[in-house]
């Protein structure tokens, strides 16, 4: 299950890539940084592996609850570490901080968690 979760994720990855950078002359045209919308892709990819790992573990343990604590777990896991992402970037970039570029890692973290549930829901089914 492992295998096909990471698989997804890397062509998920790749194709967000794919795009940032067939895009990047049109992206900057509009003020959004590619690199920290690449940065934070990555990130997110990195992320989303351990917490989908996590929760995936979790479904072979009789208690139900131990289940529902991995999903809350790797929700906050995920949340918490693009929240810090965020926080340092601004505090490194203090004035010069591209808002557009934010508000892209945010619509991936949604992305990428849109995935990982479907994906592990599907899992559950089985």
């Amino acid at each position: 299950m492992m295998k096909k979760t990471t698989y997804v994720f890397v062509l998920l990855l790749l194709m967000i890539q794919g795009v940032l950078t067939l895009s990047r002359t049109w992206l900057l045209s509009h003020e959004l940084n590619v690199t920290i919308l690449s940065g934070a892709n990555f990130l997110l990819f990195l992320v989303t592996i351990f917490s989908a790992r996590l929760t995936a573990n979790s479904f072979t343990n009789p208690n139900l609850q131990a289940s529902v604590r991995a999903v809350m777990l790797s929700f906050m896991i995920k949340f918490f570490v693009l929240v810090l992402a965020a926080f340092i970037y601004i505090y490194i970039q203090r004035k010069a901080v591209n808002l557009p570029a934010l508000y892209g890692a945010a619509f991936l973290y949604v992305l990428y968690t849109g995935v990982e549930v479907r994906l592990l829901l599907r899992a559950l089914k089985k």
